[in-house]
Order: C-alpha cells, then structure tokens, then sequence
C-alpha cells in the first residue's frame, strides 16, 4: 500500500530546500528516580552535583568556542547565556540545601526544582521569559545526563539525507547534528527570534516550524521541507520530488559559491545598462567571505540579533566591535545597516513594556526607537564610530510618516554634534535613508524623497500590510501575493518619487530574488535590488539577458492588470519568451 501524500504549511525558520529521510528524535527530558538516601550519602550526591555542573560548563565552552569560530563571535553568546544559568551558584546553593533536607538524590532535587523555575516561565506571554526557560531546560538536561552517567554524545553520522523531526532542538543540539551530517530540522514549537533559530540560519540549515509534527510523521517517511515558504510535503509524488531537487539546486548553498563564477559585477542589461545586486543579511557566516571576493554590496543588514541572542541591549562598545568587524570585512563594498527593528512581540518586558494583542500593529520599529532614544542613540553612535573603517548607510525601519523620520534625523544629529565635541572620527556624510514597508509611507514617498538620502522598498511588509494578510498565516496565504496590482502601483510610486528627486531607491524584499518579477523592475528603474544570497547567482544571468529598453514597454502593460492572476499571467508569458528567445 503506497504511503498517504500530505502537506502542512509551517512557519518559515531558516530558508532552504531540502529532501530527505525523517528521523524523529522524541520529546521528553531525562526522567529521574526519587531515591531516599542517608545522611552518610548527602557529601556524595553534592560532589556528584558539582561534577556534572563541571562538565557541563566545559561542554558549553566548547560549544561557544566551537560557533565563534564557525559563524561569528556575537552568535556564540547564546551559549554564554547558557553557561550564566548553568554556573548560577545561587540556584545551586538552594538546591544543595534541599538535598540535605529532603534527603534525596541530587538528580531527583535538582530536576524537581528546575522544574518548578520553569513551569511559569514557560506560560508567560513575553518571548524573552520562554526563551529563558528553554535555555534552562536545555542547560539541566545536560547536568542531569551528567548525573545520570551518559553525558558523553555520539558521535556517529546520521544516514545520508537525514532530516531531524522533534519537539524542539537546543542551539547545542543544532551544531551537535549538524556536525553529524542532519541537513535539516522541523520543529513542533520555535519562532524566527529563538535562539534555536538564530544558530540554524547562521550555518545556513534549513528550519520550519509545523505544531505537533512528531506525531504527525514516522521514521523514515520521505519529505520535503522548504524552509523559506514553511512549505512541508510528506511522501511527494516522484514529480514533486523531481521538481524541488531542481528548485533546491537553484537555490541552495552551492548557489552560493557559484557567485564566484559571475563574469562581471555588477551585471549588465544586453543595452550595457548596470543594474546593483546586493544581499540581505542578518548574521555573520561563511557567506560573508564569497560575498566579499566579488565587492557585493549589502542592501540591507539586520542588526536585531544583537538583541535577541542575549535580549537585552548591546552596550556601545560591544556594537562597534561588531559594526567595525562588518566594516573590515566589506572593506571594498558599501553596508547598509538597519537600526533595531523590534517589537512588542520581541522586547524583553522587565514590567516597562505592556503585552500588545496585534504586535504587528503596534510598537515597533522606529516607533520603539523614537521612545527609547537612549538605545537608539547609542547604536546611532556606535555605527557613526565605525563608519570610519568602512562604507556605511544608516536605513530606518517601520517608518510610517514624516515626521517620525524628523525626530530620528533630530537624534542622529545630536549623536553627531556630541561626536565631534569629543574628538570622535566618524563619516560626516553617512547617508541616512528610510524602509517604505506600510502603505502611508509609500502614498507619500514623494514627501520622504525630499528629505532622506535614500529609499528601500521592504516588499514583504508592504505586502501584508496593503493586503491586511498575515504572511505567517496559512489561512489567508492566498491573499499574500507582492503580485496585487495595489502592491505593484505602491512600489511604482516610491521608484517614481525616488527617481524625480534623484534618490536612489533600492527593494530588499522577498520579490527582489523572484525571476518573473526582476524584468519588471528593472523596467521600473530600480536602483539595486537586494536579495538572500542564494537567489544572486540566477538573477544575475538573468540580468544579463534583458534589454532594459524592452522590459519599460513592460510596465505599462503590468500596471494596467487588475488582477494577481493576470500580473501573473504576463510575467510568465514575458518570462517564457525571454526563455525561449535565449535557449
């Protein structure tokens, strides 16, 4: 009897395509015995305790060293939080106590009152605190292991092709996996900012999140996993199979490396007209060497994981280090780093901040920043510090009216006038431009074009908000489509504006690496497209194959469209005859 297709819609984690075998690692920590024990035995079980706590933190040195060296010093804090909850001597002390009171095993004491710290965490509505106490689940796993005397992990391969499924893996668990040849995870429970997460785009593994999935699957079961769409296919038929094998050669990791293959950069159209492709960025990884060899520029560069791997707000110092490393390592290219966009969702809460029903629709972006302007300042002023070693532009997030603009501009002269009161070298000419992602801003580009230095489009959130569609939604995905003629008419306004006041106007978003969508927006004149690194390689030759003066007689017909499916339509017929015109 052949096995049953099906398809779940998941949350996108970490972007790839991959095909492969499921492996189901099952749920559940490690269960220990409550064990009466003497007085004469209390000594015993507390020196056991400190000895698993010992290799413990050694584990978890070895595992910061180790992503240090792999993805990039910042990401590896995510393992210094670990080993500040597995070195908290206070805790520790408590439950040493109670193990002399009680008179029980020491693996039994701690994991009871792990247990107890945890379970309020884990219910709490701020991000930050289930984080938290997924770091301590995952660090007293490991002590307990310790205890128990099977602390030691394998270090056998999985089978070729194997895809992890399981409740949830620890950052830990990622590098450990990844090192045994997994090529990817599906998870029942995470979101984009966990820590998890982070470490899975950084070494560039595809991720999705589909609720419940290890009972929804069986070792063994053939999948399809597509970590930027969420898109899960179980038991594909040999047609699908055969597709996404293309897709992923398309735009896997070996994409990548193809780069270095590109004739010339930037590409031009047939007619010699140059056309800017940069990347989007949001973690230090071996992508950044490819990139750099052939003077990529980045479009955008998201700096919010120096929150999330910590979640708490990196100090001045501790952001220049970082912003001069990005600046040493794109020496020959020009960096465009976007200030915090964070929210509500996101935000540690400490009390200060209320619990929001729509996020989406609240405090975030620029908006937090405008109200934290201490934090804002200080990245500001960090950024400014290390423009020196490199070419940077400094791009607001989530603006949504002018004003809001004026206030940031306001800020990030004051940082500069106090800059040069103290002497501080920094780029006095740093350009500062703004996203266009919420309707308003697009509607009135034409006033921002007067004011900021540049523009760049953000088209998945100009999407979603034109659309009132939740991209993340599986219900409403159908209405998520950058195709909408409302969505095309509000990207045509800001290239428009950008053009008459002769401000270069870049997108950034998810279209910008889309094949169909490249030749109208180059007809459109855009003035860089910036993508994933793994899409630069085929729009690149695509690029080369277009006649720029053609693809203008495109637009017009585009924009006359009143429907997805008829913008769709004429993209694909254009698209096939480009094809076929160069095969």
């Amino acid at each position: 009897m052949p096995y049953r297709r099906k398809t779940y819609k998941g949350l996108p984690i970490s972007g790839g395509i991959i095909l492969g075998n499921v492996r189901i690692i099952l749920p559940g920590s490690v269960r220990v015995a409550e064990v009466p024990i003497p007085v004469s035995r209390i000594s015993h079980e507390i020196t056991a305790l400190d000895k698993a706590i010992a290799e413990t933190i050694v584990e978890l040195r070895k595992l910061s060293d180790s992503a240090g060296k792999r993805i990039g010093g910042p990401v590896s804090k995510v393992f210094d939080a670990q080993l500040m909850i597995a070195g908290d001597y206070e805790f520790l002390g408590k439950v040493k106590e109670q193990i002399k009171k009680r008179r029980r095993n020491a693996g039994f004491v701690y994991n009871l009152m792990v247990q107890d710290t945890i379970k309020p965490l884990s219910k709490s509505n701020d991000p930050y605190i289930r984080q938290m106490s997924q770091d301590v689940t995952a660090v007293s796993e490991q002590v307990l292991s310790h205890l128990a005397g099977y602390g030691q992990k394998s270090t056998v391969r999985f089978q070729a092709n194997t895809i992890l499924v399981g409740k949830s893996f620890t950052p830990g668990e990622v590098l450990d996996y990844r090192n045994r040849k997994a090529i990817g995870f599906l998870v029942g429970e995470g979101g984009r900012s966990s820590h998890m997460a982070l470490i899975a785009r950084s070494l560039m593994v595809p991720v999705a999140v589909v609720e419940k999935c290890w009972h929804l699957l069986s070792d063994n079961d053939r999948i399809i996993l597509d970590g930027t769409s969420g898109l899960v296919i179980v038991n594909p038929t040999e047609s699908e199979w055969d597709e996404y094998q293309k897709k992923k050669k398309r735009q896997g990791p070996a994409t990548i490396t193809r780069i270095k293959k590109l004739p010339a950069i930037p590409p031009k159209t047939l007619d010699g007209i140059e056309v800017q492709i940069a990347a989007n960025l949001e973690l230090p990884g071996p992508v950044d060497e490819i990139l750099t060899e052939r003077k990529f520029p980045v479009g955008l560069y998201r700096t919010e994981f120096l929150y999330l791997e910590s979640d708490s707000f990196p100090g001045e110092e501790e952001q220049f280090e970082f912003y001069s490393k990005i600046a040493a390592t794109y020496s020959n290219s020009v960096v465009t780093l976007r200030t915090f966009d964070l929210g509500s969702d996101k935000i540690k809460a400490d009390g200060l901040i209320p619990h929001e029903d729509n996020p989406a629709l609240g405090w975030r972006g620029i908006r937090v920043m405008l109200d934290m302007s201490d934090i804002f300042k200080c990245q500001i002023r960090a950024i400014m510090r290390a423009s020196v070693k490199g070419k940077f532009r400094i791009m607001l997030p989530m603006i949504s009216d002018v004003t809001e603009f004026d206030r940031a501009r306001k800020l990030i002269a004051q940082v500069a006038f106090d800059l040069r009161r103290s002497g501080i070298d920094f780029d006095k000419n740093i350009p500062v431009g703004i996203m266009i992602e919420v309707p308003s801003a697009a509607l009135t580009a034409d006033q921002f074009a007067k004011k900021v230095d540049f523009m760049s489009i953000g088209t998945n959130d100009l999407t979603q908000y034109t659309m009132s569609a939740d991209r993340n939604n599986a219900r409403v995905s159908g209405l998520y489509n950058s195709y909408h003629p409302s969505v095309l008419h509000l990207i045509k306004l800001t290239l428009d504006a950008g053009r008459k006041y002769n401000k270069p106007v870049s997108i950034c978003g998810e279209i910008a690496g889309d094949l169909m969508a490249v030749p109208l927006f180059i007809g459109m004149g855009v003035s860089q497209l910036s993508m994933n690194p793994a899409r630069i390689f085929d729009v690149c030759r695509l690029v080369s194959k277009i006649d720029s003066k053609m693809v203008q007689l495109l637009v017009g017909s585009i924009m006359s469209s009143p429907t997805t499916a008829s913008v769709t339509k004429k993209l694909e017929s254009y698209r096939n005859a480009l094809e076929n015109k160069n095969s």
